[in-house]
């Protein structure tokens, strides 16, 4: 039996070791004046690419206000688990691949469980979980995935329908807070809290550039699904080109898959200012070296989400995905290349010459850069 002066249903308890007000404050459970009791306990069910499941995380505002004093539990893809060190509003993740998880979806019975993707093995876990009332999608006895909402049924079918996508208006973070019953008003920003160390690391790096200059992030990839969601190397090197020409420093930002390119575009720039953030920063370095740039240009991708977290200028560039979707906080400019009817395809390749996101000219992103800076400079 658990002691009775031990408040268990406080969001800060901790079962195999002391909370924090009692480690840094010395309060003690029976009397201690921050005690927050648990009323409702959520889960979420969000697997998904990187970028993606970062993007859902502003639905956590939403969540919060329709669940007051809720502990929120987010159940992901492995890789995506470190994206919440030091959100504040997820109080644990779990990893859908681990044993523990699988035990615990057994076991554990949450308020509300929230799942907003169609994706079968999103709706099985969603399945699995014991919840008093789920929301967005299911998969039932013979394998279907059930929308279970008017908004994930709205969803679902966009889903299925190219010509719906296209001719969607609304942002992810509008359409999915239907999905899951939630307010669209009350959703906010995605959430990405990088360190002081990773600051303090991303200062001092600036501070080694000499650069007195603008910064803009250039990101240089777009992750492997859609080819053409990155920007070409011909038209990256044109920007160089004209971003340094017209008195700003470029910062080179990507991943593992962008190394070679950055060799490249350095050496296509030789003593020019631009630099090379490295391609193998964590997500909460990624974002403080994004937080040191007065503008970021991007496709539709991880750094997008980022940069959207960290409340940055951005200049996105879209082709095969879709731009309504994106929601740009007011900080941002959109670019389509003209002239193309099959834009918001969602195809991994095409053979049309050139592809999308050639068609997108280096003249035109330095120029809405340059309109961005100079509205928030």
């Amino acid at each position: 039996m658990v002691p009775s002066n031990l408040k268990t249903d406080c969001r800060e308890f901790r079962w195999d070791r002391p909370c924090k007000p009692h480690k840094v404050r010395g309060r003690t459970c029976a009397d201690c004046p921050e005690y927050a009791p648990v009323r409702r306990r959520i889960l979420v069910v969000k697997l998904a690419a990187i970028g993606d499941v970062l993007r859902t995380t502003a639905l956590l505002p939403a969540i919060h206000a329709r669940y007051p004093d809720a502990r929120v539990t987010w159940l992901t893809q492995p890789g995506a688990v470190p994206l919440f060190d030091r959100n504040p509003l997820v109080d644990e993740v779990l990893a859908y691949d681990s044993a523990i998880t699988a035990a615990r979806l057994r076991v554990e019975t949450f308020d509300v469980v929230l799942c907003p993707d169609a994706d079968p093995d999103a709706a099985v876990l969603a399945a699995a979980a014991q919840g008093e009332d789920h929301r967005g999608f299911l998969m039932n006895s013979q394998g279907a995935v059930v929308p279970i909402s008017d908004g994930a049924r709205a969803w679902f079918e966009m889903g299925l329908s190219d010509a719906d996508k296209t001719a969607n208006r609304e942002t992810y973070q509008t359409l999915v807070a239907r999905v899951l019953d939630l307010d669209p008003a009350t959703v906010g920003r995605p959430v990405l809290e990088p360190s002081a160390t990773d600051i303090a690391a991303a200062t001092k790096w600036r501070a080694s550039l000499d650069c007195d200059r603008p910064l803009v992030g250039l990101n240089t990839g777009a992750g492997g699904r859609w080819a053409y969601k990155q920007w070409t190397e011909d038209n990256q090197i044109e920007f160089l080109r004209l971003a340094t020409a017209r008195g700003l420093g470029v910062v080179l930002l990507g991943g593992p898959e962008e190394s070679e390119r950055h060799r490249s575009l350095l050496a296509a720039a030789p003593s020019q200012p631009v630099f090379d953030a490295g391609t193998d920063n964590s997500f909460h370095r990624f974002a403080a070296l994004v937080d040191l740039c007065d503008a970021l240009v991007t496709g539709d991708t991880f750094a997008l989400h980022v940069g959207c977290a960290r409340e940055k200028p951005i200049v996105a560039l879209f082709g095969p995905t879709s731009s309504a979707e994106i929601e740009l906080y007011g900080q941002g400019e959109k670019i389509e290349p003209p002239g193309f009817d099959c834009l918001c395809c969602y195809l991994p390749r095409c053979d049309r010459v050139p592809h999308c996101q050639a068609a997108i000219d280096a003249e035109t992103v330095v120029a809405a850069v340059e309109r961005l800076l100079a509205a928030t400079g």
